[in-house]
């Protein structure tokens, strides 16, 4: 114990001693001082020698017991924050209550602090015993940490763009998936809307960070490349996957921090050019046992609310006047249409109008439960958690159970910290038996799921043409519910498995040795079955080919090992720096088999050795890889007093995935910034809490892109004297190169009001030269694409993010913050040339036919381009319905109107990237009642409208058995000098609408995306009573409403849906 006065801190004392004393010890620290000391019951205390100290006659000071209770501006109680007694040696800390008590003379001033929190001191009062204090944090302190998973910086000397997300903020935000969580809190950080997968719960989010940096493509041995533009995913310091991400419990969670220039994800070489995912789990903490638990519990329905489909007298109306029963005044030559129109008339007096859309759906209920027990000692940490959760989707038999559990010790002796982190998870998915939600929005509202008897018929309908003969089954009604009642599935299955151990010395002040070994396996399993009596068997006379069963196994097992050793050190009380040095290794070995067998009986259940043999050609699948890297990398951060920043990276990366004279690729960065408020002309400016500058330009690269260094073959049993026979099945390009990301970010952190006003600005410029294409090739040459470089792509946009807290009332715990974030992204091809012309003559192919799968020239829409752009749509220009004829008017390359469509006639017609896209947020505290709300804009973005092209047009003779929209009976030609937006209502024998700029629209969004409302019941008498520490409730609704300019379907396969929450947490 000492005056904090007596000590000069600034200065440091080492002596190296052994075998002695504490006195003997203190005899040497305090030589040459004016101090001495005094050993009193355990405890050292500090004062002035003799020689030095002044006799000043003082008044006896009454000493009394102050006790207080310690929050953050949340209402969170804060353990381990330091309570002092002004000028004196007296101080303690908060228990793991947020309560203290200390000893203090009247009149005192106690000084309370925590890492992170600004300093406040409390002045106290005569005859008040007890103290309720608030902190408030203080982002500007110089302790703050950034993690960015590999290693850490300071906050005021980093020059990178990054956003850090706790717990907290992503619970303010509702429901259960700290994926679309996250959504809601960075404007860089989109998820691409789905709208054919919908709410799916087993289809993982397509996510970008700043755009891409890639073209997208697909090998056949690696499906990783579906979505070569994700960002990495960093757990802990390893590398993990979005699955992991998306079924990891959010109450684990401790902080997320995105990594989004190439100053902060150089460190990651080349893994990083698509941003970094950085999550951080909660790790254990000194103190007596501590359970949480927490529980929510969800209700969801589909949102219909975008169908517009006929009823059934609607349809039967649209089927006459589109021609499907020819003239029903021609009872001579059209008897047999006529009596099909009759018998679909009576349909409707018997008063049918089935709506086919409730059929596959239902009320899904969802929960999700988590237990984590902690405590320890000084030396020994430890953790255990568990946790599970049911996820049912709102389509009937679709649903996802995960299991989670994770065991981490952690063991301190002096300088040295040794740390193991054990984590398992178990997956079940179902996607069950009901098909596409697609088939039962086109069926016909006028007949009925089931006959009057019980059966339920295969076929809803078959059509009469012409001429009276009855047509195929191929252009037949099936009707979705007799398939869904049939026995099946298509669900799968994964484990996996994952040790993390961590070595961390600290041998002295300013260097510091780090080791972690990272094992992991995983297996995933899935396995589908479709019953011999399918519709889709029902022109099959071949018994041997009815009934299908596919199953896949695949195990990944690996290492990831890394070490490095770190300096950091303040000289002349100006000069910061720190340096790294780290080397990884990392190695995942891949095997997968899969097989298919057909010709099952009838009610074998599944049960695949009861089938008849393989499918025509087709032979058992097996295929096994291994893919290896090494990193290494130097880190420099320099700083001068915190005012002007520099840093730089260089990671040299190694990888067997590119090409094999090209298989090591450096990548690099360097920042600059300057914090401004740090000057000495700004510290008399109060109103100025940050203001920093910061810039940064680098190289990151793009691995997602598959296994394409070497020639691949596929073995098959012959069938002849030859005997074992192989083929090629993908081409090696050895002198591949990798993909090279050139970043430039340029950005402001401005804080002012007293820390009630944040604003954060990013513009960045990303060019990835060149680029890995996978380009088609010849048939003669047995494969069918290979990866090689060509073009670039240029991506540039701006982020922004503002937060105004307009009522602060620390005090009684009332508050009010508003904010707004946005951002805006473009992306441009180049020097392509003529180098992807056969695959845009393959799009343009698409376009020109006028076939009968209306959704194959939706591809048409594609092209590759220099100075356009990877969201360009691309469509022949339409002057709309020529109101004389009910035909579309086309315009030429050279502006020329015309009747015929030419596909060369394609130009760019507008952009899927919106001009401006994110979330304006509102949150409101009253003592302990918190509401939070969410909105989400979309303003600029043109898409391409399925609806319109798949249901009001491109509707033929044989399409007529499935239903429509509204919008084919009210909104098209129907005679001269009709002003329409649609074509002729009478149907052609086939479809024969080609895809043009009228079925291109102006998408604007605005999204109710959640709200939430939370009560703190923790202070309330009865929690005591049943030993809690800490409860709380809470209630959300997330996707309220969507208001859209463009008026579509939305979720084909699967629907969208609307969730209600509420849930419970608790402390013991």
């Amino acid at each position: 114990m000492y005056r904090t006065d007596l000590l000069d801190t600034s200065k440091k004392v080492s002596v190296k001693v052994e075998k002695q004393s504490v006195e003997q010890i203190l005899v040497q620290v305090l030589k040459g001082t004016a101090i001495t000391y005094e050993i009193n019951d355990r405890q050292i205390i500090l004062k002035k020698s003799a020689g030095e100290q002044k006799v000043v006659p003082q008044q006896a000071k009454q000493k009394q017991l102050i006790q207080g209770l310690v929050r953050d501006e949340k209402g969170e109680v804060i353990i381990g924050a330091t309570v002092q007694v002004k000028n004196t040696g007296i101080g303690t800390a908060t228990n793991m209550d947020g309560k203290f008590t200390i000893a203090a003379e009247d009149p005192g001033i106690l000084v309370v602090s925590y890492v992170g929190m600004t300093t406040k001191e409390i002045k106290l009062q005569k005859g008040t015993s007890y103290y309720r204090i608030t902190l408030e944090p203080n982002a500007m302190l110089d302790e703050v940490v950034i993690n960015a998973g590999i290693i850490s910086r300071n906050k005021l000397g980093f020059t990178g763009s990054y956003t850090t997300v706790s717990q907290e903020e992503l619970k303010s935000v509702g429901g259960i998936n700290l994926v679309q969580a996250l959504k809601s809190l960075d404007p860089s950080f989109v998820i691409m809307d789905n709208n054919l997968a919908g709410s799916d719960p087993n289809t993982m989010s397509t996510i970008t960070m700043r755009g891409g940096t890639t073209v997208d493509f697909k090998t056949d041995i690696d499906d990783y490349s579906a979505n070569s533009n994700q960002p990495l995913y960093i757990l802990d310091g390893f590398e993990t996957t979005l699955e992991t991400i998306n079924d990891l419990d959010i109450n684990r969670i401790e902080s997320i921090t995105l990594l989004k220039d190439a100053g902060s994800t150089a460190i990651y070489g080349a893994k990083g050019a698509n941003g970094v995912v950085v999550v951080e789990t909660l790790k254990p903490k000194e103190g007596e046992l501590m359970v949480n638990y927490s529980a929510n519990f969800q209700l969801a329905i589909a949102d219909l609310s975008a169908y517009s489909m006929m009823n059934a007298e609607e349809k039967l109306e649209f089927e006459a006047l589109a021609g499907r029963y020819g003239d029903l005044n021609d009872f001579l030559n059209n008897s047999s249409n006529i009596k099909l129109y009759n018998d679909n008339l009576a349909r409707l007096a018997q008063g049918i109008d089935t709506y086919w859309l409730k059929v596959p759906i239902r009320t899904a209920f969802t929960h999700d439960h988590s237990l984590n027990i902690s405590g320890g000692s000084k030396s020994i940490l430890y953790q255990i958690g568990v946790n599970y959760r049911k996820v049912e989707g709102v389509m009937k038999g679709s649903d996802r159970e995960s299991f989670g559990g994770n065991v981490r010790v952690s063991y301190r002796t002096g300088r040295v910290n040794i740390a193991n982190n054990l984590t398992v998870g178990i997956t079940n998915s179902d996607n069950g038996n009901w098909g596409s939600f697609q088939s039962f929005a086109n069926a016909n509202p006028y007949f009925r799921m089931q006959n009057d008897d019980g059966t339920i018929p295969m076929m809803l309908d078959e059509i009469k043409i012409m001429n009276g003969q009855t047509d195929t089954h191929s252009a037949s009604a099936v009707n979705p519910y007799y398939n869904a009642m049939l026995f099946g599935y298509n669900n799968s299955s994964s484990f996996n498995l994952t040790n993390n151990t961590s070595f961390d010395w600290f041998i002295n002040d300013q260097w510091r040795w780090q080791a972690s070994l990272s094992l992991f396996t995983t297996k995933a399993d899935s396995e589908s079955f479709k019953d011999p009596r399918h519709s889709d068997y029902r022109d099959q006379t071949d018994y041997t080919k009815k009934g299908n069963y596919n199953s896949s196994y695949n195990s990944d097992w690996g290492y990831r090992a890394n070490t490095s050793i770190s300096y950091g050190q303040s000289f002349l009380e100006s000069h910061n720096l720190t340096f790294i040095g780290r080397a990884a290794i990392e190695e995942m070995n891949k095997n997968g088999k899969n097989f298919s067998v057909t010709g099952f009986p009838e009610g074998v259940m599944g049960i695949p050795s009861y089938a008849t043999g393989y499918p025509e050609n087709g032979k058992p699948g097996y295929n096994i890889r291994k893919n290896r890297s090494a990193s290494f990398l130097l880190a420099f951060n320099y700083n001068y007093k915190y005012r002007y920043l520099f840093d730089f990276n260089y990671n040299l990366d190694g990888a067997n995935s590119f090409g094999k004279n090209k298989k090591f690729q450096d990548f690099w960065s360097v920042g600059l910034g300057w914090n401004i408020h740090k000057e000495a002309f700004a510290e008399s400016w109060k109103w100025l809490q940050e203001f920093k500058l910061r810039t940064t330009y680098g190289i990151n690269g793009n691995q997602n892109v598959s296994n394409v260094n070497e020639d691949v073959y596929q073995y098959y049993p012959g069938n002849d004297v030859f005997g074992l026979a192989s083929y090629l099945s993908q081409y090696a390009n050895p002198d591949l190169k990798w993909q090279i990301a050139k970043k430039f970010s340029a950005g402001l952190n401005f804080t002012t009001i007293n820390n009630r006003l944040n604003v954060t600005f990013d513009v960045y410029k990303t060019k990835t030269n060149p680029l890995v294409v996978s380009l088609a090739q010849r048939p003669s040459t047995g494969v069918g694409s290979l990866p090689i470089n060509v073009g670039f792509l240029d991506t540039k946009g701006m982020e922004f993010k503002i937060n105004y807290n307009i009522i602060r009332n620390t005090k009684e715990r009332i508050f009010l913050r508003v904010g707004l974030t946005g951002s805006t992204t473009s992306s441009k091809y180049g020097n392509f040339d003529n180098k992807l012309a056969e695959l845009n003559r393959a799009y343009q192919r698409a376009s020109e036919e006028e076939g009968t799968n209306a959704s194959q020239n939706i591809n048409s829409l594609l092209q590759y381009e220099d100075g356009q752009s990877p969201s360009t749509l691309w469509a022949v220009r339409s002057l709309g319905i020529d109101p004389a004829t009910g035909n579309e008017i086309f315009l030429t390359k050279d502006g020329k109107p015309t009747f015929t469509y030419n596909a060369d006639d394609r130009v760019p017609i507008a952009n899927s990237s919106p001009d401006i896209q994110g979330v304006f947020n509102t949150s409101f505290t009253y003592k302990r009642l918190e509401v939070s709300m969410f909105f989400r804009y979309k303003l600029g973005a043109y898409n391409f409208n399925r609806a319109l092209y798949q249901k009001v047009e491109n509707i033929g003779k044989t399409s007529l058995v499935y239903n429509q929209d509204r919008r084919a009976l009210y909104d098209r030609w129907k005679q001269p000098g009709d002003i329409a937006q649609f074509k002729n209502i009478v149907a052609g024998s086939t479809p024969n609408t080609p895809v043009s700029s009228r079925f291109i629209q102006k998408d604007n969004q605005f999204r109710g995306e959640s709200f939430k409302i939370s009560y703190d019941f923790t202070k309330d008498k009865w929690i005591k009573k049943l030993y809690l520490k800490d409860f709380r409730v809470h209630f959300s609704m997330q996707e309220l409403f969507v208001i859209s300019s463009m008026k579509q379907e939305r979720g084909l396969d699967y629907p969208f849906q609307r969730s209600f929450s509420a849930g419970i947490s608790a402390r013991f």
